[in-house]
């Protein structure tokens, strides 16, 4: 595992009490789990084993270890307030201690979560840094390149309103992607886009000096459109239990029912996004579709009608017919 006891509590720093490590081990199992998946079982299991001087790989390894032990901890938090055992659920209460209120309790929830967000941007500066080759060459790399902007820290770079934070960057990386497609792409011309995606997302190729002035100027661009992009989507929460407002008011985080005009809003903006798609769909199989590929959509859609052969055509003839 990535981090033990005496390093989780290192990372804490206000957790130098007794805490049995087995109690909160399924949490930093679980945050590792995530941790790997986001940057690749390679440069994983490099930073697991990495026991070398190197002072870059050294602070990447320890921001590696700060994402994961502040996870772990806000996901052990709730479950740290209860104990469990044969006489049922019960909660422990010390003597000369006073339970936290909701306020403060959602408060450290809140505060977990920023330092996640912080450890997050700082172990993607020490990677751009450091640049391992467990990381250079591996699919996580092309996948952390899909996109011109590939965190928060970027985006911020640009649209300071964003804020260096790792929730709501990855709540609109779809909408970076969508702002890529209708856009940049436009602009740039398919061919140049595609050529310049690949020497981005290639570790082993590199950008001339004025390619490099280009990714600035997708960059500027990018930025503001994806939050453009995003923007209809933002005030409502959406899953199981409904249509849902959150705000969050003096530390304490508030879900209303969505309001009619921003549902509406929303459910127009849901059409009108998924009518844009199909267009673009249309569009796409109407220049790759033939004979051989895609047949059936050629067939209804594209290849010529037999009546259309046997119709006289006159159009820009000076002919009169009676």
């Amino acid at each position: 595992m990535l981090l033990d006891s005496n390093q989780l509590k290192a990372q804490l720093g206000g957790v130098q009490g007794k805490l049995n490590f087995e109690t909160v081990a399924p949490f930093v199992k679980s945050a590792a789990w995530d941790f790997r998946r986001a940057v690749g079982r390679e440069l994983y299991a490099f930073l697991e084993t990495y026991d070398g001087e190197d002072p870059q790989l050294t602070e990447l390894q320890e921001a590696a270890q700060g994402c994961v032990a502040w996870a772990a901890f806000d996901r052990a938090a709730p479950h740290l307030k209860l104990r469990i055992g044969d006489l049922g659920i019960m909660k422990n209460s010390p003597s000369n201690t006073v339970a936290i209120t909701k306020w403060e309790y959602v408060d450290l929830r809140e505060s977990n979560m920023v330092m996640v967000d912080l450890y997050w941007e700082f172990f993607w500066e020490r990677l751009d840094e450091a640049r391992p080759e467990a990381w250079t060459t591996s699919e996580a790399y092309q996948r952390h390149h899909s996109y011109f902007i590939r965190s928060a820290a970027e985006l911020t770079k640009y649209l300071p309103l964003a804020g260096r934070n790792r929730r709501f960057f990855d709540a609109i990386t779809e909408y970076i992607r969508r702002a890529e497609q209708l856009y940049i792409e436009d602009v740039l011309t398919e061919g140049v886009f595609e050529e310049l995606k690949g020497k981005w997302q290639s570790a082993q190729a590199s950008l001339t000096p004025l390619e490099t002035k280009l990714v600035e100027r997708i960059r500027e661009a990018l930025a503001h459109l994806a939050i453009y992009e995003a923007y209809p989507y933002l005030p409502i929460k959406v899953d199981q239990q409904g249509f849902r407002q959150v705000r969050m008011q003096d530390g304490l985080q508030e879900e209303d029912p969505a309001e009619r005009p921003n549902r509406q809003a929303q459910r127009r903006q849901l059409w009108q996004d998924g009518q844009l798609y199909l267009g673009r769909l249309r569009s796409f199989l109407n220049r790759h579709a033939t004979e051989s590929t895609f047949p059936s959509y050629y067939e209804q859609n594209l290849a010529p009608q037999p009546d259309d052969e046997d119709f006289d055509d006159f159009t820009h003839k000076p002919h009169v017919i009676l």
